[in-house]
């Protein structure tokens, strides 16, 4: 089966190369127009080949191909949303008309996904429960999830029940040099990073992964889950460090090694 990727919130298109080594066809969405003039313009001679689709549109759960308003973040691109934005920040904002399309007619337009990627700043829900409604189930799908009604709606589901985690602020720390197709390859910060199975670790049950976001907390996180993979029962421990920052690591690590020796303290003294 042909494999696409759609990758919904493509901003400068950083994700984009990555996609390319593992797909057929990547369909990048971007609402806003200079940033998709930079994604044409860095991959031009994949666009020629029909490797790269470019759908310069806000995506939605509404009427296709119809204008709306948009709002532009004046000084980070990567905040910039269609839904409107509370006003004691809208000021930082620019409302534009751009055009829209529905997810549903995207993919219609291009074929069955292989993986989704959903980044699009507090619209993420909305498309999330859209695709669940038309049955739409790829078999890698990521989600950010600033908060636990990501991860509900996925739960309520019932569908998915393989899931790892990708902190977005260690992306480009934790997945450096990683061979991806015999090709040497570096995430960059403010990309996506890896789906599937390029990401470190192994995929987690419902009850250890709801356990895993308790401790870790939400955030800049992406929720990434799978119809293709088992989860696995018996490694929480080792999990929580992989998403675990290093003071933390080492925290961890100065608790072990201080009941190991109270263990081998009491042995000691016990056997004397």
């Amino acid at each position: 089966m042909k494999k696409i990727i759609y990758d919904l919130g493509s901003n400068n298109g950083s994700n984009i190369p990555y996609y390319l080594l593992k797909s057929d066809l990547v369909v990048a969405v971007e609402a806003n127009p200079k940033l998709c003039e930079i994604i044409k313009k860095n991959f031009k001679q994949d666009i020629d080949n029909r490797k790269l689709i470019v759908e310069n549109c806000i995506v939605t759960v509404l009427r296709d191909n119809e204008d709306k308003d948009f709002y532009l973040h004046r000084y980070q691109n990567i905040l910039s949303q269609f839904l409107k934005p509370n006003n004691d920040i809208l000021k930082q904002y620019l409302k534009v008309k751009l055009r829209s399309r529905n997810i549903i007619s995207i993919i219609k337009d291009y074929g069955e996904p292989y993986y989704i990627k959903i980044d699009l700043e507090h619209y993420d829900s909305y498309i999330l429960k859209e695709l669940f409604l038309r049955k739409i189930y790829p078999k890698y799908l990521s989600i950010e999830s600033h908060t636990s009604e990501i991860i509900d709606i996925i739960i309520q589901n019932g569908k998915y029940k393989s899931f790892k985690l990708v902190d977005g602020s260690q992306i480009h720390k934790r997945y450096k040099n990683r061979i991806i197709k015999n090709i040497n390859y570096s995430f960059s910060s403010h990309s996506a990073g890896p789906f599937g199975n390029d990401i470190d670790g192994l995929w987690m049950g419902k009850k250890n992964f709801i356990f895993l976001l308790s401790i870790v907390g939400f955030g800049w996180k992406d929720i990434h889950c799978s119809l293709e993979d088992k989860p696995f029962k018996y490694y929480l421990p080792v999990q929580l460090l992989l998403y675990s920052k290093r003071k933390l690591i080492r925290r961890f690590m100065k608790i072990i090694i201080f009941f190991i020796v109270i263990y081998f303290l009491s042995i000691y003294f016990l056997s004397r």
